[in-house]
């Protein structure tokens, strides 16, 4: 596994939905990922800009789909983004086209957000950086609901983990290959209260873990400083390497 070192980090206060805020801090990573921005479009009015950050030593890795909140960027999550990326994935995060910072936010789309995802990944098909077999969804906020979404009958083959960081149930019913879960939680959440977290948990029928972050509000505990930091992103990088250890895939 890699050592990986500090870099100092400054980024703006983001939206409460869309990202949690961020100050100063000093982020832990390995060799810088290599980044990439890919341009989709599943139709005229749903562009998809795509981040994408994979290890710099190449290769093909297993896939973390990203998906931002309500107002946010894939931009804004580079810090933990980057934490996956030196536990071995790569990680592809499109800007909803409805929903991201840059637009004016609809609410109502993040009911057609599965779908873009499941676009971005067919759009990712003969791509040699990506094994599309295995593939974790995580999101936050209403990217938590979107990553739910994707839990649907006939859902992508390839989906064998899911993270809902402070997501709520999502409008479509579970289904298809079941999946294991870990959801993340604030209990001081005043934007996605825990009591949606907790029915969203409750509603899924497969292997699924719950983890509450006491006093943690609206996805604070995603910013590195912050005293939850540390063992929130080692529970979901350790969550992710032993779900993809099960099935098979790589991972450092």
């Amino acid at each position: 596994m890699r050592r990986v070192g500090a870099v100092v980090m400054l980024l703006a206060l983001l939206s409460a939905c869309g990202a949690p805020a961020r100050t100063a801090s000093s982020v832990s990573r390995a060799a810088s990922p290599r980044v990439r921005v890919l341009h989709f479009a599943r139709g005229a009015d749903r562009p998809l800009e795509t981040t994408v950050w994979s290890p710099a030593d190449g290769g093909r890795h297993p896939v973390v789909l990203f998906s931002h909140g309500l107002g946010g960027l894939p931009s804004q999550f580079a810090p933990i983004a980057a934490t996956w990326v030196a536990a071995g994935f790569v990680v592809v995060a499109p800007a909803y086209p409805h929903t991201n910072g840059k637009t004016k936010v609809n609410s109502a789309d993040v009911r057609r957000q599965p779908a873009d995802a499941e676009f971005v990944l067919r759009s990712l098909r003969g791509d040699p950086s990506v094994d599309l077999g295995h593939v974790a969804a995580i999101g936050f906020s209403a990217g938590g609901t979107t990553t739910l979404g994707l839990l649907h009958p006939g859902h992508w083959s390839g989906l064998v983990a899911a993270v809902s960081i402070a997501g709520r149930r999502p409008s479509s019913a579970f289904g298809g290959k079941p999946v294991p879960v870990l959801f993340v939680h604030g209990d001081q959440d005043p934007t996605v209260p825990l009591a949606a977290g907790r029915a969203a948990y409750k509603a899924l029928p497969w292997p699924k873990t719950f983890v509450t972050v006491p006093g943690g509000h609206h996805g604070d505990y995603l910013n590195p400083g912050n005293p939850e930091y540390p063992r929130i992103s080692q529970t979901i990088r350790a969550f992710l390497l032993r779900t993809f250890t099960q099935s098979g895939a790589g991972g450092h």
